[in-house]
């Protein structure tokens, strides 16, 4: 009984902490405009919304566009505006605001089941 209270308790802390440094993780990736460290949170296929293309890809075309893109606009930092709880069937997702040499961009990404990032949306 008492190591059952012991793993409750365990999965209640370290639980929100694997989220959290998934998180931290993502944004780290977007204030250094780093697509390859962003593709590591990728699911098997990503919809891809920037400037000029909307395609669905693979998550390692998606790290080549994503990559053409970061350094076409040069990013200076990422700031997250927003996060969402899933509800009612609905995946959760983050909203942020990406600052570049170019402007500033919004930043929509959309989450699966399993935390993995389905989509990403860029929009000026």
């Amino acid at each position: 009984m008492r190591n059952t209270h012991l793993l409750i308790l365990c999965l209640l802390f370290i639980g929100p902490a694997i989220g959290y440094a998934q998180y931290s993780g993502i944004d780290d990736a977007l204030k250094k405009g780093d697509a390859k460290a962003l593709g590591i949170y990728f699911s098997a296929s990503v919809d891809l919304s920037i400037p000029g293309s909307e395609q669905t890809m693979t998550p390692d075309k998606a790290v080549i566009s994503l990559t053409n893109f970061f350094n076409k606009e040069v990013v200076k930092g990422y700031q997250k505006v927003h996060t969402s709880a899933p509800q009612q069937g609905r995946s959760n997702f983050t909203i942020g605001e990406l600052s570049t040499g170019q402007g500033t961009y919004r930043i929509t990404l959309f989450f699966d089941k399993d935390q993995k990032i389905t989509e990403v949306e860029i929009r000026k």
